[in-house]
């Protein structure tokens, strides 16, 4: 799939600065920076590299600086931020962006056209980046100047005298290290000779990092330059990478990954250009971990790892709809491997920090995720080898386990105190949750229904009667007791918690969908009416463009933009932002509350539309992790969400395929 920008936008720096390109490797690195080069955020980089994959991400390129003698002129192709002014300016010769899963730069020099394009090999920590003379009268000398750096991610660097960049020169460029015990990258050329010199750029200004309160300047290292002249359809190469790769073909690194994504489209049924875009995005967070040589799914880029819940319910999008379920099965496993009390974990464990089981719905996401897995592929020996795990899962609820989660006796699970934040609703201020949802979150009940449900199906299948007996009884009576007391007559909806003494929250929060959407829904079937008032409620206070609203702009703590500092994000996280991860359990539940005809479809098809022009904003082919409140609803946090594409493509696929039954 390709996305175009000519120069209408691409010299026009406002435009094009807020416009962000990522491709990974399936190892949690990546290469990210925005559609002209400038790099507006510390997390971007050519080579932004996994130490411990997926986690522990390390900047060692941070960009190239290019300059192109052509026709008796120079041309400076970088674009830079720095105190005061803009320098050098390249956007101003960029002609073309294209995105066709990686990034293409075209420049017009004089009577020259040059083409640059940068790619990274899977499974690999580097990136190529190449040069090709398009068009050109006469020869052009190009000289390119990597700027380099060995810092975390999250973190700046200044210029200091303990940086002790030490140059060793092989036959293909140089081997550098930033100080004693660094990793060492491979800077390499085809063609290109290195020199050496060594200096300093200063101040570098990332503007949304600052618009975002965090660290907004920095110094990157200039170790030397490659230097080569280029004929007409010619081209030059340069490979940034963590292993000493002597010799490389270009063209060879660019073919093995076609292939590639080549094979995983031929699972995929013929499908529509926006169909096939969301499962180029989907293969960006499917990711194998060092730790347990396993699949797992990164929750989203720039700067979140693997975590619980968003892998759990970004499975059946990023890997049934995408005919990889065998990974799927893998990454279930995954995390049924650090099971402990019977949760797993909200993130797992990187070279720093503990796994963090502080979660009430990731395990209970799991039993959905093997039940989506299942009704896919009907495959026992998967269920057999995982059911043992889900029982534990079960029993622990049913008995009481970490954070004050157990089931009641009417059938409903509680969890938390004030001071945790257990639900998808985690943020924090101050040291204390902003949302903590302590009590019997409504979205929780479903899911253990829903879990329960499952179970009893896997038991029948198993065989396994007294379980099938157990769980069925459980689910019925969690059933009852749900339409019993999460019913809100007042305003027709769901309650949001029963905190304590069962008092229902009556904060409109999109939760609710989840007693529709989920594959067993907990309320009532038979009473088509209350189906219809939450999904009349959803649509009336939450339902915008790009997601669901994550709180009533009707409320008093509603926040109708997540702009600023990162105290001021994170109260407005959950209080009013909204999700698009939400959009696809919307439409499960109006398909379910309205018959599937041709007419309903059509305009739920319709819904899809902000979506697909939102894949040209912010972060290219992709879709981000939140979007403001209030209109235009502008993109906020990462700009590559798993369970945003997961979800999005998820339901789009099943209208889709009631579209084809039709």
């Amino acid at each position: 799939m390709q996305t175009v920008f000519d120069s209408s936008v691409t010299k026009k720096y406002e435009i094009a600065k807020s416009r962000e390109w990522i491709i990974t490797n399936g190892l949690g690195s990546y290469a990210s920076s925005t559609i002209i080069g400038l790099n507006t955020r510390g997390y971007h980089g050519l080579l932004v590299a996994s130490l411990d994959p997926p986690v522990r991400r390390v900047l060692f390129l941070s960009k190239f600086e290019e300059e192109v003698e052509a026709g008796g002129r120079k041309y400076l192709l970088a674009v830079n931020k720095y105190p005061g002014t803009i320098y050098p300016q390249g956007h101003l010769h960029l002609e073309q962006f294209r995105f066709e899963r990686y990034p293409v730069f075209v420049y017009r020099l004089g009577t020259a056209i040059l083409e640059k394009t940068i790619f990274i090999p899977y499974g690999d920590n580097t990136t190529l980046t190449t040069y090709k003379l398009i068009e050109s009268d006469s020869p052009v000398k190009i000289t390119i100047s990597p700027l380099i750096n060995h810092r975390d991610v999250h973190s700046r660097t200044r210029e200091d005298s303990r940086w002790n960049f030490t140059q060793s020169m092989n036959p293909k460029g140089v081997e550098i290290r930033a100080f004693s015990g660094a990793t060492t990258m491979y800077l390499q050329s085809d063609i290109a000779p290195y020199t050496p010199t060594g200096t300093w750029y200063k101040n570098f200004v990332y503007e949304t990092s600052a618009e975002r309160g965090e660290p907004e300047s920095e110094d990157q290292y200039n170790p030397g330059f490659f230097a080569t002249k280029l004929e007409q359809g010619y081209q030059v190469s340069i490979l940034a990478s963590l292993r000493n790769q002597q010799t490389f073909s270009t063209e060879g690194l660019r073919y093995r990954e076609m292939q590639r994504l080549r094979k995983l489209g031929a699972r995929i049924a013929q499908a529509d250009s926006f169909f096939l875009q969301l499962t180029d995005a989907a293969d960006t967070f499917i990711v194998k971990r060092k730790s347990t040589g396993t699949k797992s799914i990164v929750a989203g880029y720039h700067w979140f790892g693997d975590w619980g819940r968003d892998a759990m319910i970004s499975i059946p999008g990023l890997t049934i709809v995408t005919k990889r379920e065998d990974e799927g099965k893998e990454i279930i496993k995954t995390f049924l491997g650090y099971l402990k009390n019977g949760l797993i974990p909200n993130t797992l464990p990187d070279s720093m920090n503990k796994p963090d089981y502080s979660t009430i719905d990731a395990a209970l996401w799991l039993i959905n995720a093997v039940y989506s897995v299942y009704y896919s592929t009907g495959s026992l020996d998967f269920i057999r080898e995982v059911y043992p795990k889900l029982q534990e899962i079960v029993g622990a609820y049913t008995q009481g386990t970490d954070f004050g989660i157990r089931l009641d006796d009417d059938g409903l699970v509680r969890g938390g105190t004030e001071s945790t934040a257990l639900t998808w609703m985690d943020a924090w201020v101050d040291g204390k949750p902003v949302t903590p949802r302590n009590g019997k979150p409504v979205e929780v009940s479903a899911l253990w229904y829903n879990g329960l449900r499952a179970m009893e199906r896997f038991s029948k299948d198993l065989g396994i009667e007294s379980d099938e007996a157990e769980y069925h009884a459980g689910a019925e009576k969690t059933k009852v007791s749900f339409k019993e007391k999460f019913w809100d007559a007042e305003h027709e909806c769901l309650f949001d918690v029963l905190q304590d003494g069962d008092r229902g929250d009556k904060k409109t929060r999109p939760n609710q969908i989840f007693a529709l959407s989920l594959p067993f829904p907990v309320l009532d079937e038979s009473d088509k009416a209350k189906w219809r008032a939450v999904l009349r409620t959803v649509e009336a206070e939450l339902l915008t463009p790009v997601g669901l609203r994550s709180l009533s702009p009707f409320d008093k703590d509603y926040w109708g933009q997540c702009t600023g500092e990162a105290t001021a994000r994170d109260t407005a996280y959950h209080q009013g932002t909204v999700w698009p991860w939400l959009f696809g359990s919307y439409v499960t539940a109006y398909l379910r509350v309205f018959s599937p005809d041709s007419k309903n479809l059509s305009f739920v098809q319709q819904l899809y539309s902000p979506f697909k022009k939102r894949m040209t904003e912010a972060g290219i082919a992709t879709i981000s992790e939140i979007y403001d409140g209030d209109p235009p609803n502008l993109s906020r946090g990462c700009i590559s969400q798993a369970w945003s594409i997961a979800e999005i493509l998820r339901s789009y696929s099943q209208v889709a395929a009631q579209i084809f039954e039709q």
